[in-house]
């Protein structure tokens, strides 16, 4: 059985995790980017202290178990259950904020991609060769 020591620091980086999630969320919502910023590196360090703590084993072990169920005599341990769920919780959160952040990307793409073409077609309709401003006809 995993030590109980290491399940619960697991839980406490996956809730320090899920609020960074949240504080994300609010800085995309807002559109605040140096903020963004740092909330993008603590959760990259959240997320590879928590790679680094998990254990390679719980993951094989839960997925027989959830399997053979039936002919495991031995109980889920509620710490381990209470860690996946967490971060279930956090992979739902990432997958917000990613659709986020892919729309607010989209819409970016759109304004640019028409301020471009605006702007390539009246370069074209204000000037001639010379450079200087064409007469309306």
């Amino acid at each position: 059985m995993p030590d109980v020591t290491l399940i619960r620091e697991i839980l406490t980086l996956g809730n320090q995790l899920k609020s960074t999630l949240e504080e994300e969320f609010i800085a995309l919502s807002e559109k605040n980017l140096d903020r963004l910023d740092s909330v993008q590196i603590r959760k990259v360090s959240l997320l590879e202290s928590i790679q680094a703590q998990w254990p390679q084993d719980a993951d094989t072990s839960a997925e027989t178990s959830t399997d053979s169920q039936p002919d495991n005599d031995e109980p889920s341990d509620p710490l381990w259950d209470e860690a996946r769920s967490l971060m279930n919780e956090c992979k739902e959160a990432h997958i917000r904020n990613d659709l986020l952040l892919k729309r607010q990307l989209e819409v970016v793409r759109t304004v640019l991609s028409s301020l471009t073409q605006r702007s390539a077609d009246n370069h074209t309709a204000l000037y001639d060769k010379m450079g200087r401003m064409r007469r309306k006809r």
